[in-house]
């Protein structure tokens, strides 16, 4: 069997410790997402059967986006697919497609709870 020796370690100089990434806080309001999905879907504009649909960009595994970059599409009903699950597969839009339209999504939403005047009181009014 062949001898093996190990490597020395090298240890390349920093110059100064890294800077510390702040975390950015998510606003998590269930007030929030519910006024979202009292509101009619974005992509087929059927009333009544919306859910509160998170934007698909700059999440991970098994995390949401912040509770403000979201829209209402519709649900599942009996025999038809909802407009949320579709989106969320990639059925109704490409992925570039979703990407340039969840942010003009986001901002009409927004517009929409505030023009109503039911804007959470615990939620900063977007800038």
């Amino acid at each position: 069997m062949a001898e093996v020796t190990p490597r020395a370690a090298v240890h390349a100089p920093c110059g100064s410790p890294a800077l510390a990434v702040p975390k950015t806080v998510f606003v998590r309001s269930r007030l929030y997402r519910h006024l979202v999905a009292q509101l009619p879907c974005k992509f087929c504009g059927v009333p009544g059967l919306s859910q509160c649909a998170h934007a698909n960009n700059g999440k991970g595994a098994s995390l949401k986006v912040c509770d403000l970059e979201s829209f209402p599409l519709c649900t599942d009903r009996p025999g038809v697919r909802g407009c949320h699950a579709l989106f969320d597969q990639g059925a109704l839009l490409t992925k570039l497609a979703r990407r340039e339209i969840e942010s003009a999504w986001i901002a009409d939403t927004q517009r929409q709870i505030q023009a109503m005047g039911l804007w959470p009181r615990h939620i900063p009014l977007p800038t």
